[in-house]
């Protein structure tokens, strides 16, 4: 997304983004002269929603929410108000479909993560199957963890170029005078 950046440490927020109303409320209801508190808002807007951002890999809004919020350095009683909710909803829906797609493939893997972390190969509980049978369960799901692992860095790592493809203006195409007057001859 080309409206938020984030780079050596600070987040910057282009003009254009200040057009759009959800962003542009949070920017004006700041009258200080600095517009820290704006800042630190659409900061936390940048690293909440961006798929850009280091928080993305907690899937949970909920807990994503509460990390921001810590790492950032807001209070903990702090909690986003209506306006800061609208821009979270526009920013929202901005993602491409890598990124939604990128998104609802983490939650899966932490869904599959939880269950790991529950799993006991040494308990078979009320299952019939014999303890044998389970621990090879157990295997069978751990020999897959290497393979999901890459799928995910591979979408994520297509989701970044896609990015850098549309901050870069996209495609760049030729036009007629690009090869000069001596294409014509």
């Amino acid at each position: 997304m080309k409206l938020f950046k984030y780079d050596n440490y600070v987040v910057t927020v282009a003009p254009e983004a200040l057009t759009l109303k959800a962003f542009k409320k949070i920017w004006t209801r700041d009258k200080s002269k600095n517009k820290e508190k704006a800042m630190m808002e659409l900061s936390f807007l940048y690293f909440f929603c961006d798929p850009r951002s280091d928080y993305q890999y907690i899937s949970d809004d909920a807990d994503r929410l509460e990390e921001v919020k810590k790492g950032e350095g807001f209070d903990s009683k702090w909690k986003p108000d209506a306006d800061l909710k609208k821009a979270i909803e526009l920013y929202k829906s901005f993602d491409t479909s890598s990124a939604i797609l990128l998104r609802a493939a983490q939650k899966g893997v932490e869904k599959v993560q939880q269950a790991i972390d529950n799993l006991d190969p040494t308990d078979a509980g009320d299952s019939k199957k014999p303890p044998i049978d389970v621990v090879k369960s157990y295997l069978a799901v751990l020999k897959m963890v290497p393979e999901v692992a890459t799928m995910l860095k591979e979408a994520e790592q297509t989701l970044n170029e896609e990015i850098k493809s549309s901050e870069a203006g996209g495609a760049i195409e030729k036009t007629i005078l690009d090869d000069g007057f001596d294409a014509f001859k």
